[in-house]
């Protein structure tokens, strides 16, 4: 019998996890079964249980390829070394999420993160993994709120950890909103914090 490449490999891989998220996102992660992630990708069972030892083990490699992904997106609007002011830069964050998480087919990755989010909470190497990214994240939104501060777009005086903190928060909980409240737009967020953020003598 012929090898399997690496390539075909990583495909069988992604074929499982890809099942799985579908899964998720019809059924909800506690429903999910074993019997419903194979029947979904396509494989035999025993070729699905080569790859994965059961369901914990194929939603904690779904949930490390999407913090790897979306890391990946958001790291030219992150690592921009001449940043937009703050409203313009979260309308970019929130819409380069929003591309990666829904510009793989049929499944909604935004729809599913929360599902993954509770996954996380069971898992500690994978819970440290999200703070990594997220922690990382938000001190990158740091390192944009001091060079706002140095461009004038933010009061010199504030705290660019807390301006970081806060826009992590408005990146993780546009996403939950439009997972529990229907869908939420990216523009209308810059928009309304352009608006909040106005002097009020130009109003």
């Amino acid at each position: 019998m012929p090898k399997i490449t690496e390539e075909r490999r990583d495909a069988r891989r992604e074929q499982i996890i890809e099942a799985a998220r579908a899964c998720v996102q019809e059924h909800g992660l506690e429903a999910v079964s074993m019997e419903m992630i194979i029947a979904k990708s396509g494989l035999s069972t025993g070729a699905v249980y080569r790859y994965f030892a059961g369901k914990d083990e194929i939603m904690t490699a779904a949930v490390t390829v999407a913090l790897a992904g979306l890391a990946q997106v958001l790291a030219p609007v992150l690592a921009n070394p001449d940043p937009p002011p703050p409203p313009e830069f979260v309308g970019q964050l929130i819409a380069a999420g929003v591309a990666y998480g829904t510009g793989s087919g049929e499944v909604d990755l935004l729809q599913v993160s929360i599902h993954g989010w509770s996954h996380v909470q069971t898992d500690p190497a994978l819970k440290a993994a999200a703070a990594v990214v997220f922690g990382g994240m938000r001190d990158q939104c740091a390192a944009v709120a001091r060079k706002w501060q140095a461009a004038g777009f933010a009061d010199p005086q504030a705290d660019p950890d807390a301006i970081g903190q806060l826009i992590t928060s408005i990146g993780l909980g546009f996403i939950a909103q439009r997972a529990l409240a229907g869908q939420a737009d990216p523009a209308a967020h810059a928009a309304a914090l352009a608006a909040l953020t106005r002097p009020a003598t130009s109003r």
